[in-house]
């Protein structure tokens, strides 16, 4: 063999050198876990859990970096442009993928071409509530009211194109009614303006609205998802409450840049998904009504094609315009 040869005549570099050259084992160093959304937020606290479990299950630092903005778009076009190479990640919602394009008339980056979707952290469904001034204690009743005065009840958003804003437009679409849009900068102002009735309708985090609902303060009429809640379990789905083809079931991931090898992309995939596996990981989790997925990155890219397809037709079904992105 050559290298014994090489060996053999003493040309070989020191032995010390030639263990410098192989390749490291994955992480070497610390991992930045680049985080769209501000510190508070449902993507910041889902996010710091996993990087404190894979710090101590790796040895190497995982460093949560919010840069909040653009629903995702700053934090997303800041991975793709990064080297390729394990150490700077994408943590946001799937709707910063598959709604975004969608919705932003000038998109930084192209999210299907420039990312890559590496791992899930789970999915979660929402609550589609009422204040309590609104006479309606079912979804049939909310469609009905909202059919008889088009335009009239108002729902309130995390901001246009969030998940939360498409599954409400999901709603509006498939019941066939109209209803006011008003976009929020923040999640509390929103509570806040739903609990003293500036606006009438909202579907958001179960977690979040939970409290609200079992003091009375506001009404619960369904969940969203294909299954009924963990925190809710008596309520139906609204698929459930007799409007047809309805789910929405967002979900949270981890994105590379595009040029990300694949045994890397592997490599973190199996690597996180252990994490997720870790019981005080899954128990904090389901107190945030987050269920596990289970995929790797083949399957993961996939289902995120499936979501940008589908939100894409909503988007142009409930004739949502790009211009008015807020």
């Amino acid at each position: 063999m050559q290298i014994t040869r090489w060996i053999g005549y003493g040309c070989l570099l020191p032995m010390a050198a030639l263990a410098q050259a192989q390749p490291a084992a994955f992480p070497a160093k610390a991992v930045r876990l680049v985080v769209g959304f501000s510190p508070g937020s449902n993507s910041d606290s889902l996010a710091r859990p996993l990087a404190q479990r894979l710090s101590e299950t790796v040895g190497q630092q995982v460093l949560v970096d919010n840069r909040p903005g653009a629903a995702g778009n700053i934090a997303m076009e800041i991975v793709a442009k990064s080297p390729p190479d394990g150490y700077t990640l994408f943590s946001g919602p799937g709707s910063s993928i598959t709604v975004n394009p969608h919705i932003h008339p000038k998109m930084p980056l192209d999210v299907l071409r420039d990312l890559l979707p590496v791992a899930p952290m789970g999915q979660f469904s929402a609550l589609l509530v009422v204040h309590p001034s609104l006479p309606v204690k079912s979804v049939g009743e909310l469609v009905a009211l909202a059919r008889r005065n088009p335009g009239a009840i108002s729902f309130g958003s995390p901001g246009h194109g969030t998940g939360f804003h498409l599954a409400t437009e999901l709603l509006r679409v498939r019941a066939g009614f109209q209803a006011t849009h008003v976009p929020y900068a923040n999640a509390s102002a929103m509570t806040s303006d739903l609990l003293a009735g500036r606006i009438e309708m909202m579907v958001f985090s179960a977690i979040v609205m939970a409290p609200h609902v079992k003091a009375g303060r506001l009404r619960a009429l369904a969940t969203t998802g294909r299954e009924r809640s963990t925190v809710m379990p008596d309520l139906p789905t609204i698929a459930q409450a007799g409007v047809a083809d309805y789910e929405y079931t967002g979900f949270q991931g981890i994105f590379g840049p595009a040029a990300l090898p694949r045994e890397v992309a592997e490599r973190l995939n199996a690597l996180i998904l252990k994490v997720l596996a870790l019981p005080d990981v899954r128990e904090f989790y389901a107190t945030q009504n987050v269920d596990p997925m289970v995929m790797n990155p083949t399957e993961f890219a996939a289902k995120v094609r499936q979501e940008h397809e589908k939100w894409g037709r909503l988007i142009r079904d409930a004739g949502l315009k790009a211009a008015s992105a807020g």
